[in-house]
């Protein structure tokens, strides 16, 4: 879930909190929090939880990991990216071992991001992998795009193909909506939607 940013203003950050626990969610991911390392303890008691992050500055990127109560989890190992892009966990739910990974992709084309997060998955030999975030990279054009003019970040979306053939991964909802066109991202005058967060 992007907040578009949740550092400067506390209630915008409880309110999503109290919304994302409304939805009983087991983990929960965040893409461009604004935050540092002054603020983790006071959001892990706001949230009452284990809390992973990834931080850059407190006006741009940022990602965390947020588990709920309840769930039974062990973090054996993370890899957690400096410019606040990623972070790649080894963890086991309910003793399934797995590789559990969420992305805040540049605007721009930066495959070596991509790169980046290819090597820290291989580190780990899970056969179990989860990828999640809002990538800025849409996996199909035509499909998940609306009138949008060019067709951008080819060489980001190439090496995210790669790690979709690497680890043999799937996008859950394209695979059950092959025909659909839906959207994660909206601008209006003139209205362009592209469809920028997925699972893997």
């Amino acid at each position: 879930m992007n907040v578009r940013g949740i550092f400067s203003s506390k209630k915008k950050r409880l309110d999503i909190f109290d919304w994302v626990r409304g939805k009983h969610a087991s983990i929960v991911c965040f893409q461009e929090t604004h935050s540092n390392e002054d603020i983790e303890k006071l959001w892990q008691d706001e949230w009452g939880n284990t809390c992973i992050f990834s931080h850059y500055n407190n006006k741009s990127a940022g990602v965390s990991v947020m588990f709920n109560k309840g769930l039974d989890f062990k973090i054996h190992d993370s890899k957690i990216d400096q410019k606040g892009r990623f972070i790649v966990l080894d963890l086991s739910l309910y003793e399934q071992r797995l590789t559990f990974v969420t992305v805040y992709g540049f605007n721009t084309d930066e495959p070596s991001l991509f790169s980046d997060i290819l090597h820290n998955i291989s580190c780990y030999t899970n056969t179990s992998i989860l990828m999640c975030g809002d990538w800025n990279v849409v996996q199909d054009f035509h499909m998940d795009t609306y009138n949008i003019l060019h067709n951008r970040n080819l060489n980001s979306r190439n090496k995210i193909e790669e790690i979709s053939q690497t680890f043999e991964l799937l996008d859950p909802w394209r695979t059950c909506h092959p025909d659909d066109k839906k959207f994660t991202w909206r601008q209006t005058s003139p209205i362009k939607q592209s469809r920028l967060d997925y699972f893997l």
